[in-house]
């Protein structure tokens, strides 16, 4: 059983964006995600988001890169895991790192039932990757 709909699959493929799934731990993988240029060291990471048992109803909270993500002018990024840091994840024999973004708490970013899709977790996270400086 897929853990979009077919909407949300066509959406993501009209954005560009190419995606893998794990059914059996709900992870939905954004492959080759682009970075800001020159933010990052890197010019894309694979991004891993769990898709919890009741979407749309309920949006992801959090979400894990691979690589571990650096920034190029050396400053740290607030709530992100470091290799070997509990609550990490791992797919496919690689580790990724969690970046802790609380939506929920944020009435401009909360989860609208019913409303917000895939393309929803997408934004959230290209607004967490942009502005890795907010928590």
């Amino acid at each position: 059983m897929s853990l979009l709909t077919d909407e949300d699959y066509a959406d993501l493929r009209d954005a560009g964006m190419a995606v893998e799934e794990d059914e059996a731990n709900r992870f939905l993988i954004f492959k080759a995600f682009a970075l800001p240029p020159g933010m990052y060291t890197v010019q894309a990471a694979d991004i891993l988001l769990v898709v919890p048992p009741n979407y749309n109803q309920a949006g992801n909270d959090m979400f894990w890169t691979y690589p571990r993500l650096a920034k190029s002018d050396g400053q740290g990024i607030i709530n992100t895991n470091n290799p070997g840091d509990n609550d990490n994840r791992t797919h496919a024999g690689l580790e990724y790192c969690r970046w802790s973004r609380h939506w929920a708490d944020n009435m401009t970013s909360r989860w609208r039932p019913g409303r917000d899709n895939a393309m929803s977790m997408y934004r959230r996270v290209e607004d967490a990757i942009n502005n890795p400086h907010r928590p």
